[in-house]
């Protein structure tokens, strides 16, 4: 072999060992961040609701936060089997409010994005993100437990919020 082709051939081994050697996760570097390009990135939510301002609070006090109820009515049956609640409308139906012992208890909030595949969905109700308790990808994510909350479920195009544990 001549010296010629020993460095033809050295030059080509050190390349193919390049390509091939290394994980599958390609690094760039941008203004002092690496992006990883096969670790997917989890999107900031803007805020929808601030849940604390509302939780567990009473209507006159959810009125200061969400404006004027729209409607209210009595509910009977699920979730309030054995308690009389009240059930109010706010921003032209969007959010439902079920209060149980006159404290918000059972959130409903309509028409939103799609946050299904969003572990940051907490984001959404003014919350710390953290990781979900169950998720079936564009079906539903679901928290239980979080911030003195029983179970706070993300829908396709609504949120569901049970602050206690249903009767």
């Amino acid at each position: 072999m001549t010296r010629q082709n020993f460095i033809t051939a050295s030059i080509f081994a050190g390349l193919i060992a390049l390509t091939s050697c290394g994980n599958s996760n390609t690094e760039t570097k941008t203004n002092s961040e690496t992006v990883v390009a096969d670790k997917p990135q989890i999107e900031k939510v803007n805020i929808i609701v601030d849940l604390k301002s509302i939780n567990d609070r009473t209507l006159s006090e959810v009125e200061k936060v969400l404006g004027k109820a729209e409607s209210t009515e009595k509910v009977k049956g699920y979730p309030c089997k054995n308690t009389n609640c009240q059930r109010a409308f706010f921003k032209n139906g969007d959010i439902e409010v079920i209060f149980k012992f006159n404290k918000a208890d059972r959130i409903t909030i309509n028409n939103v994005p799609n946050l299904t595949d969003n572990d940051n969905a907490l984001e959404a109700l003014g919350m710390t993100a953290s990781k979900p308790s169950f998720k079936n990808s564009n079906t539903v994510i679901r928290w239980k437990d979080t911030e003195n909350i029983n179970e706070i479920s993300f829908f396709t195009d609504y949120i569901l919020i049970q602050v206690t544990k249903p009767e």
